[in-house]
């Protein structure tokens, strides 16, 4: 059993690090932008809301503009009311909430990347 603590503590590497997977960290939203911008050619976004030099929801609009159809999923630990529904009016695919319930994390990953998957594919 994942204890609360635990699950505040896991970073998105290690929850899918069992899955063959590759992952970029950025230390902030800028240099995530930047990176981006050299490099399109990721399956998936997870952002967090908060970010030093360029929040999530910047990082969102300017992947977008160079790639409109990848899937961002942003992850915050807001209580705020409405922050969900502010990420999907936003464009967010998805939003995870802290503390993270890795099996839902899991799911919404697979769930996002399979859309990518069918839609590349034309069945979407």
């Amino acid at each position: 059993k994942v204890t609360m603590k635990k699950q505040i503590l896991y970073p998105v590497s290690e929850i899918l690090s069992e899955y063959n997977v590759e992952i970029t960290h950025c230390r902030d939203g800028e240099n995530a932008i930047k990176l981006f911008r050299l490099y399109p050619l990721f399956d998936l976004v997870i952002t967090e809301t908060r970010l030093p030099h360029a929040d999530g929801f910047t990082i969102l609009n300017e992947i977008r503009e160079i790639k409109p159809d990848i899937p961002i999923i942003a992850q915050t630990a807001s209580v705020l009311d409405n922050m969900e529904k502010k990420c999907l009016e936003a464009g967010f695919n998805e939003i995870i909430f802290k503390p993270i319930d890795i099996g839902y994390f899991v799911s919404v990953v697979k769930m996002c990347i399979h859309k990518k998957i069918l839609k590349e594919s034309g069945y979407v």
